[in-house]
């Protein structure tokens, strides 16, 4: 199999009961704080409104092998709105073949054609194979951190 047996598909309200087994294992590899409810909620805005950004499913043969969720941002420093790639996940099954560059070309696109000019992402410090994806896709590290003020309470359901 290759990149280009996959297809990238709009995500719809529809889509959501069964991208949660695949939120839910990527959550579990990149140790994240599960809160079904909320992720659910995050999800139905994302779908519903095209300002807030896209969420995207990769698709072969009618499954899901994976998704992307581009959020829209806004910043000075970025001259304006910006692209934030906020997940990328391939399942492992689907690996190997390069659909995650295949997926970030799809990203750009999305950005390009939303007129932005600065396209982010976030990735853990000790996920070195993610990492070298998007060095070589030509994304820069920053001297900065990120940080993060919770104004809710983020407490896991299971």
């Amino acid at each position: 199999m290759t990149a280009t047996d996959y297809r990238f598909a709009a995500a719809t309200a529809a889509d959501i009961e069964r991208l949660i087994p695949v939120l839910r294992e990527f959550y579990a590899v990149e140790h994240l704080p599960w809160n079904e409810p909320a992720l659910r909620r995050a999800l139905g805005a994302l779908v519903a409104d095209p300002n807030a950004g896209r969420l995207r499913l990769i698709v072969r043969d009618g499954e899901i092998a994976g998704y992307f969720v581009l959020g829209f941002c806004f910043s000075l420093e970025f001259g304006g709105r910006f692209g934030l790639l906020d997940e990328l996940f391939v399942l492992p099954a689907h690996r190997g073949g390069g659909l995650a560059k295949r997926a970030l070309g799809e990203v750009e696109a999305l950005c390009r054609a939303e007129g932005l000019d600065a396209l982010r992402l976030e990735v853990n410090d000790d996920n070195a194979h993610a990492r070298g994806i998007y060095e070589r896709a030509g994304y820069v590290a920053h001297p900065r951190r990120l940080m993060t003020l919770w104004l809710r309470d983020q407490g896991t359901a299971t």
